[in-house]
């Protein structure tokens, strides 16, 4: 039973149609019939078992049954992260939406490997999207995580006062680890998590990211590769919350 994803407008007497891509998966792809049932989420995060009415041309259509109990996290995640080489920068955005990150912020700083045109970051922003939606639905999010466009290092240092408390992962930090930093975290309070490009952070981005408030947090003393240090960090911030089974 797969889980996919639909706007509340698409719903009307106790049906929704699916159309698009989960259309086509759905007819041609898994070759469903009238009988087969699915889940089914709007865009507010509420969550239906559903019945296969009729495929067609026009879309998949299907019955709304009982409401399912929902599993997103009580504590909001944010991770921003460095932009990455290949396929590392859609890794995180997968193995983090599995885990249970809320918002993604792609962004550059002096170090970044990667850098992108306008252009070029928002038809990245939109595949981006896309993987999000996919990990989503296989994991049973109950929403799909938003992928910002990317931003630089400015913009990303702009953003801090709209979070509760704002983690920066630092390889250069020696003292103070995530776990003391998330003693007293509580259900609503949203995070912003920040990790780097292959190349670290300099020592004027740490500066400034602790001027404007955020925490510098060690990972450990081995030196984690960009991608690992993003979903380890991701997974480390959402147990700590009693997320993945740890306690707040």
């Amino acid at each position: 039973m797969g889980r996919y994803f639909y706007k509340s407008e698409w719903e009307k007497e106790g049906q929704a149609v699916l159309g698009g891509e989960d259309a086509h998966h759905l007819g041609s792809v898994l070759r469903c019939l009238p009988g087969d049932k699915l889940e089914l989420c709007d865009e507010v995060g509420n969550c239906r078992r559903a019945e296969i009415i009729s495929i067609s041309k026009e879309g998949v259509t299907c019955r709304l049954l009982e409401t399912l109990p929902g599993n997103e996290p009580l504590v909001k995640v944010t991770l921003a992260f460095a932009l990455l080489k290949g396929e590392k920068t859609e890794l995180v955005l997968q193995k983090a939406t599995e885990l249970g990150v809320s918002c993604f912020v792609p962004f550059s700083s002096e170090r970044s490997v990667t850098r992108l045109t306008e252009k070029k970051a928002q038809e990245r922003a939109l595949r981006w999207q896309k993987i999000v939606r996919q990990a989503a639905g296989q994991c049973r999010r109950a929403l799909i995580p938003q992928v910002k466009e990317p931003c630089d290092w400015e913009a990303l240092l702009a953003l801090f006062p709209h979070y509760s408390r704002v983690i920066f992962c630092w390889e250069d930090e020696r003292i103070h680890v995530l776990g003391r930093l998330l003693r007293g975290v509580a259900a609503g309070d949203n995070i912003l998590l920040i990790t780097g490009p292959e190349g670290g952070f300099s020592a004027v981005e740490a500066k400034a990211a602790q001027d404007s408030g955020a925490r510098a947090v060690t990972l450990g003393t081995r030196i984690l590769r960009a991608e690992t240090a993003a979903v380890a960090a991701a997974a480390l911030v959402l147990y700590e919350a009693g997320e993945l089974g740890g306690k707040p």
